[in-house]
């Protein structure tokens, strides 16, 4: 089973990943191939891969340590150096094994060495099954800042096995739900019903997710429209990000866009878009559902600093992905400090 998106497949493996030795034997049986993977994915996810990996030339696996405050520029120049010290030609394949920091970064790094390198994503948590590895965008943060540097390069393929999801523990399993319901709240009633009822048949939330996303990705490819609508949720939450990074601490993606999907709905109801039924449904199944995220309030002036520097502001105020129902989103909403001060007053009410 697979889709496209792009002029990229997205493989959804069964049984002993039979697309990927597929791909690999048709196309990379003369090739370097490089593997780009964190500390936990080495140890949990690669030995489920090495019997196909034997079979073929793999000059380096590159390693990185786990986490969002690896994911710099920093880090990405000791992928260029190992590249470089392998002799890796422009014609090798680059492997992403592993969650969306990988695939990020890994993404970013192969887009730019030698102007281009084919690359693959293998995503291993549930947040890069459902979003992450597909729509080509790649991104690294820098000062703090979110996905500040990146590029829109798509890969060759994605090959998607949710048995993955069994070596993670269960907070990032939790946290990688908060994207399937962004996509529920944007795209599809049906879908956000489907999830309030709590039925966790990852396959098929990976799926419906990644068909919504590949609709949206492929009618807007360099985000231009209708593409923005995927930044619900996300304006806040990388404003959370950055402060907690500053801080030289980390908090859960899933976690930040949880908190930015109550905030975010707070200012579509307060912008004259969403109901305060809706408000309330949406407050009361994600705040449930998501471990909150707690900031001193004297820090709010602190966060609007940091959207300020948002990639997607590009006049006056705060551009804002918004609701206006359970099921549709609104783009290109200039809202002013003060409201938005006022959604984040009312989140940390709600901690």
């Amino acid at each position: 089973m697979f889709l496209t998106t792009g002029n990229c497949p997205i493989y959804f493996e069964k049984n002993g990943f039979d697309y990927l030795k597929s791909f690999l034997s048709e196309k990379a049986s003369d090739r370097q191939i490089f593997i780009l993977t964190d500390e936990n994915c080495r140890r949990e996810c690669l030995p489920l891969l090495e019997p196909i990996f034997d079979s073929f030339r793999v000059p380096q696996i590159i390693t990185l340590p786990a986490g969002e405050r690896f994911k710099t520029l920093e880090s990405t120049s000791l992928v260029w150096e190992a590249l470089l010290g392998a002799e890796a030609r422009r014609n090798c394949l680059f492997i992403n094994l592993g969650g969306g920091v990988i695939t990020d970064l890994g993404g970013f790094a192969a887009s730019v060495f030698k102007r281009g390198i084919p690359y693959l994503h293998i995503p291993t948590s549930l947040l890069a099954m459902v979003d992450a590895s597909i729509g080509g965008k790649t991104g690294i943060d820098f000062k703090s800042q979110k996905n500040m540097l990146g590029t829109f390069s798509y890969p060759e393929a994605v090959f998607i096995w949710d048995g993955f999801l069994d070596t993670l523990p269960a907070g990032h399993r939790k946290s990688g739900m908060a994207e399937a319901y962004k996509h529920a709240l944007i795209d599809n009633s049906g879908y956000w019903d489907f999830l309030k009822r709590g039925d966790l048949s990852f396959e098929r939330i990976i799926f419906k997710s990644l068909e919504i996303k590949k609709k949206l990705a492929d009618k807007d490819p360099k985000e231009k429209g209708e593409r923005k609508k995927l930044n619900f949720g996300h304006t806040i939450a990388h404003s959370l990000e950055a402060y907690f990074l500053d801080k030289n601490a980390e908090i859960f993606h899933g976690n930040a866009v949880a908190a930015g999907i109550i905030v975010e709905s707070y200012l579509s109801f307060k912008s004259g878009f969403l109901s305060q039924d809706c408000l309330n449904e949406i407050q009361s199944v994600i705040h449930s559902r998501f471990d909150p995220i707690d900031f001193p309030r004297t820090d709010i002036e602190l966060l609007l600093t940091y959207m300020k520097q948002d990639k997607k502001n590009e006049k006056e105020g705060l551009n804002f992905t918004l609701l206006d129902c359970v099921g549709g989103a609104i783009i290109n909403q200039r809202l002013d400090k003060a409201l938005v001060g006022e959604g984040l007053q009312y989140y940390a009410s709600l901690v």
